[in-house]
């Protein structure tokens, strides 16, 4: 195994489950949309207002293959990236990708006051929708599924658990 890669909706618990997850393991965490702010030299919501959903999606998928050259990473993946076949494709086959699995309530209620571009320009029922649109591509991206609805401490004892 070279990396894991944590997968899921916005508000699953991908940034705090895979800082938890690093310690345990000893292994660098990374953060993919820190990648791409760093890379862009500015802010998400910014990169989204000043240039496009479509020039986010490339660097995003920049920052991802970059990430073949990486050992040892757990990566918490933005809520879109596995979306994408290009960026499935870019992982190397050594990564583990694990979907953490929270109901659209669980993570809504964890995003609702926050500043993501697709939070402030969508309603409740428009999230639930893009929620359920990207649900198979999540399992289909996938080597494990882990539930997410409840403590990061646990979902992060049962990856480790389950690896290899």
């Amino acid at each position: 195994m070279q990396n894991i890669i944590l997968c899921g909706f916005m508000g699953c618990g991908k940034t705090t489950v895979g800082k938890i997850l690093s310690r345990m393991l000893s292994w660098e965490y990374l953060d993919l949309d820190e990648m791409i702010e760093d890379e862009a030299g500015k802010p998400i919501p910014v990169i989204f207002s000043e240039d496009g959903e479509q020039a986010f999606r490339d660097l995003e998928h920049e920052v991802v293959s970059s990430l073949a050259k990486r050992i040892r990473c757990v990566v918490s993946a933005g809520g879109g990236t596995m979306v994408y076949e290009r960026n499935r494709k870019a992982l190397s086959p050594l990564d583990t990708v694990v979907f953490l699995d929270a109901d659209f309530e669980s993570c809504y209620s964890r995003i609702k006051n926050s500043n993501r571009p697709l939070v402030c320009k969508h309603t409740k029922e428009e999230l639930e929708t893009l929620f359920n649109q990207r649900y198979n591509s999540y399992l289909e991206a996938a080597q494990m599924t882990v539930d997410a609805r409840f403590q990061p401490q646990t979902a992060a004892e049962e990856i480790a658990g389950r690896l290899p």
